[in-house]
């Protein structure tokens, strides 16, 4: 049991709106970064014991399925109903809350957003793939993950990926990162980097950047508004 009880009591609070079956396929990797996979299955065991709602699969990262969504290696946790939304790694400490946020918007059907930002997401009409780098003690993480993963769940040409940059090490090391949140946006298409950040900024600044991102990709020249 990873949750106490009283932990359990709060996350039942917070999953009340849950009144669908959400699907969380969480694919572990025995050959390296699992120092946490046996957790993350106990969290999702626990998460499910509170709300039978949330249910979950266990897949190997190294799978056909693991290819089918792109997936190179693991842990990885997505949501069946929307694959663009996915954690590297274990969502805990502040990441846990944003975690369970996804499950309840997905339960919902909906997404509260700024409504100028809901705007710019709705004008990236190319894929992008971006990357937010965090830690489990860093209380300005969250925002970014929120962010992130309520533009993949407005639009589904964009992946949202937190990455636990303790146990993607690898990744972590590729796109330098020192320092908390920072977000990487990405070519999915060439594997390209179009744009990167460090720290939390507000979600209009956030669409704003993958706006840029999208510019960066086809040269400034490229002006057509």
């Amino acid at each position: 049991m990873v949750l106490s009880d009283k932990d359990k009591e709060g996350v039942k609070k917070l999953l009340e709106p849950v009144q669908r079956d959400v699907k969380i396929l969480f694919f572990r990797d025995d050959s390296s970064r699992c120092q946490y996979c046996d957790v993350i299955e106990e969290l999702l065991e626990d998460i499910h014991s509170v709300n039978e709602h949330v249910i979950y699969e266990v897949l190997d990262a190294n799978s056909d399925k693991a290819k089918e969504y792109g997936i190179e290696g693991g842990p990885v946790l997505l949501f069946e109903e929307r694959p663009n939304i996915r954690y590297r790694g274990i969502p805990s400490g502040h990441e846990f809350p944003a975690f369970l946020d996804d499950i309840v918007t997905i339960a919902k059907g909906s997404v509260d957003l700024n409504a100028n930002a809901a705007k710019k997401i709705a004008r990236i009409q190319e894929p992008l793939h971006v990357l937010i780098f965090v830690t489990p003690t860093c209380p300005y993480c969250p925002l970014a993950v929120r962010a992130a993963h309520h533009f993949a769940y407005a639009n589904d040409k964009i992946l949202a990926e937190m990455v636990e940059a303790i146990e993607w090490s690898d990744l972590a090391d590729q796109y330098r990162v020192s320092a908390v949140p920072k977000i990487v946006v990405l070519d999915p298409e060439t594997g390209n980097e179009l744009l990167e950040w460090e720290g939390a900024v507000p979600e209009e600044v956030f669409a704003d950047y993958l706006l840029h991102a999208l510019e960066h990709k086809h040269g400034a020249h490229d002006h057509h508004h």
